[in-house]
């Protein structure tokens, strides 16, 4: 089944926040950590909202492409993937094949995230990823996005629940990679 579209926003937090979501009443639902490696063609994107990396999750490694499109309401940015799916699976397979599928694509590497740790975390209403990115905590809200304008409503109700101000709809790669080595790759 298609998951319906999701927006989301991200928020630079510090590293009390998981406490305070557990006094909230937030609960762990699932524990994760992984390495992206991003991907380019040579000249980079010709079209900004592109994402092609190797997700290495320490047992396996699989290829992703995402495509996000940016949406603001008023004081609120947010970005929608293109795709139902969210990242699309391309392949999986041993970390060798997958940088080896890159280097036969002809596509560029242009920089790494490592989610040191992540926790998925649930109140039963409002699930969000608190996540340590290249050292940095940062705080995923995803909402249905099917609706912008109700996606807004609900994630402006999640931020005032949280204490959360300035949403950033930047995706990690934008966050830590984007202003690094990934333009006009040659």
């Amino acid at each position: 089944m298609v998951k319906p579209f999701e927006a989301e926003a991200r928020f630079f937090v510090d590293k009390n926040f998981k406490d305070k979501l557990s006094s909230m009443g937030f609960k762990i639902i699932k524990e994760y950590s992984f390495e992206d490696t991003f991907f380019c063609p040579k000249g980079g994107w010709n079209e900004g909202g592109k994402t092609l990396r190797v997700r290495n999750w320490g047992d396996q490694c699989e290829v992703l492409f995402t495509k996000v499109k940016k949406f603001k309401f008023g004081d609120l940015e947010f970005k929608r993937s293109e795709y139902p799916e969210g990242k699309l699976k391309l392949f999986e397979g041993p970390e060798e094949r997958c940088f080896q599928l890159m280097r036969d694509l002809e596509m560029v590497e242009c920089g790494k995230v490592k989610k040191e740790i992540g926790y998925l975390m649930s109140d039963g209403t409002i699930t969000v990823a608190l996540e340590k990115i290249n050292g940095k905590w940062v705080l995923e809200v995803e909402v249905e996005g099917e609706d912008p304008k109700e996606a807004a409503k609900k994630m402006r109700k999640i931020m005032e629940k949280l204490g959360l101000k300035e949403p950033l709809s930047d995706s990690t790669y934008e966050l830590f990679v984007r202003n690094t080595s990934t333009n006009n790759l040659s």
